[in-house]
Parts: C-alpha cells; sequence; structure tokens
C-alpha cells in the first residue's frame, strides 16, 4: 500500500518560505525544524523565487593588497604548523609501531 504524501496549507508553506528565506540557518536546518524534507522546503522555496545563494570565494576574499598579505602570510605560518604537526605525528607513530613489534 502506498503512502500517501503529507498535505500542507498554502499558509504553513507561505511561512516555512519565509522562515528559511530569513534565518540565518541553513535551508536543511530549518526544514528539520519545520519536520519537513529538505526537498519539499527548497522546491517551495524555488517556486516562490527565494532561493538561498551560497556567498561565493570571491564575496569572502579579503578585497585590498593589504589585506591580502596579510591572509596570506597568516596562512603561510598556518600552514608551516601544520607541517610541523604532521612531521611530529609521522615520527610518533613509527616509534609507537615499532614498540609494538
Amino acid at each position: 500500500m502506498k503512502k500517501r504524501a503529507k498535505q500542507y496549507t498554502k499558509e504553513f508553506i507561505a511561512r516555512a518560505v519565509e522562515l528559511a528565506a530569513q534565518s540565518e540557518a541553513p535551508v536543511a536546518e530549518v526544514a528539520r525544524d519545520l519536520s519537513v524534507q529538505y526537498g519539499t522546503l527548497y522546491n517551495w522555496m524555488a517556486k516562490a523565487g527565494k532561493i538561498k545563494k551560497p556567498m561565493s570565494v570571491a564575496a569572502a576574499a579579503p578585497q585590498t593588497d593589504a589585506a591580502m598579505k596579510a591572509e596570506l602570510e597568516r596562512l603561510r605560518r598556518e600552514l608551516e604548523e601544520v607541517k610541523k604537526e604532521r612531521d611530529f605525528l609521522k615520527k610518533a607513530a613509527a616509534f609507537f609501531a615499532q614498540q609494538n613489534k
């Protein structure tokens, strides 16, 4: 026997779309809170023309040369730290592997 699709009122749909559009939370989280399938809420939003667009990488990137240089320097320092941690963990893993033999 087939399951019948849930029926939602127009008012519920309109309020759900507005809530999802105005919320800072992802659409999936809003859908869970409303006990609605993500795809269903997303389709309602598409029909209403209120699809949330993800922030592009260009919009999130620093705009000035100074900001870009500072970000590059921060990332280089972070990369160096991560490389040191990785090397330490490799040595520790090798040490413990030899201890277990």
